[in-house]
């Protein structure tokens, strides 16, 4: 397991500042709490439903007040967590959770560290997610009333960072395409088709839906956002779900019952609107997150370490695991 945590080994240049990383229903207020497992170390696991999180640390000299956090999966409608095991070296660090809206963050404070010694840390959960099922009968979904969205549910109606819905020309594009259509998942599936057809997938840095849309191209990030945008603008409730090395988005629908359904769309490799293989666990639901300690709000939680004071002669070394990287999902 060590070896799998230095594959990927990072440099970076650490004094007193942050060093940051990427690693991406009815929302509960707060995920259900999770019991603490035994510090005692646990064998690794080829279980399908293992996931691992945490970090690596090395230091070449005397480092204090070291902080890292970072986003680990927890209860959502279609997905269940269980944290089952925890290594935590040196003995005295502390990891406790914080519940954010919409995503669960890992804080790991460790009081010191003497030159050449490394910290590991690494979280193991057995998460259950149920697969990606398209709607039997779409045509019967509806698009809720605004009026009657409860508070939480109508933050995915407004702006967030990256999800620029507000912006002139996204909110034309989307009462173009909306105008065309004479029901509600016609209406969606054509914001969805409009960006497979006018983004050409290419990675890249993040730069969010106005840019998508003016330059034509962008990853999963920005194919997201500008989706999900295009939605909001258009009155629908969508948001963003980060899991690891991806994100996509999910609209909300009502069932003629009143019954709310989320329904997620891959807007990678042109699976059916509706359809995903995804299996991995979910880290986050959102695009619009307030971070303790920091005043501006964040497009998603990162990986996060920070140092109050070192003095090495080297910069530190940092890995995290699961290691930043993008990769769509694949059909089975």
């Amino acid at each position: 397991m060590a070896s799998r945590f230095f594959l990927a080994l990072l440099g970076i240049v650490l004094t007193t500042s942050a060093v940051q990383a990427q690693f991406g229903n009815n929302t509960p207020a707060l995920p259900e709490p999770m019991p603490e497992p035994s510090r005692v170390a646990t064998p690794p696991t080829t279980d399908p439903r293992a996931f691992e999180a945490g970090f690596a640390l090395k230091v070449y000299g005397p480092a204090t007040g070291i902080v890292a956090t970072f986003p680990v999966p927890t209860n959502w409608e279609d997905q269940k967590v269980e944290l089952v095991g925890q290594d935590l070296s040196p003995r005295n660090a502390k990891v406790r959770f914080v519940d954010l809206d919409g995503a669960r963050m890992a804080q790991v404070a460790i009081p010191r560290l003497s030159a050449g010694e490394t910290a590991k840390v690494l979280l193991r959960y057995q998460v259950d997610r149920s697969p990606v099922v398209a709607p039997t009968d779409p045509m019967a979904l509806k698009i809720p009333d605004a009026g009657r969205l409860e508070r939480k549910q109508r933050q995915y109606l407004l702006p967030s960072p990256l999800i620029e819905s507000r912006d002139a020309q996204i909110a034309l594009t989307s009462e173009s395409l909306a105008e065309q259509e004479t029901n509600d998942w016609d209406k969606v599936k054509a914001y969805y088709d409009f960006v497979h057809e006018n983004i050409t997938y290419e990675n890249g840095p993040m730069k969010g839906a106005v840019a998508a849309l003016a330059e034509g191209r962008g990853d999963c990030e920005e194919m997201t956002t500008l989706f999900v945008a295009l939605c909001r603008a258009g009155g629908v409730p969508a948001r963003t779900v980060w899991v690891p090395g991806h994100c996509y988005p999910e609209f909300l629908t009502q069932t003629n019952e009143g019954m709310e359904r989320w329904v997620a769309v891959e807007m990678t490799n042109n699976f059916p609107f509706g359809e995903s293989p995804e299996k991995r666990p979910i880290l986050q639901k959102g695009d619009n997150f307030r971070i303790p300690g920091d005043r501006t709000p964040q497009h998603y939680v990162k990986q996060n370490l920070v140092i109050r004071d070192y003095k090495g002669t080297s910069p530190p070394e940092i890995s995290w695991l699961p290691p930043p990287g993008k990769e769509p999902p694949r059909a089975d």
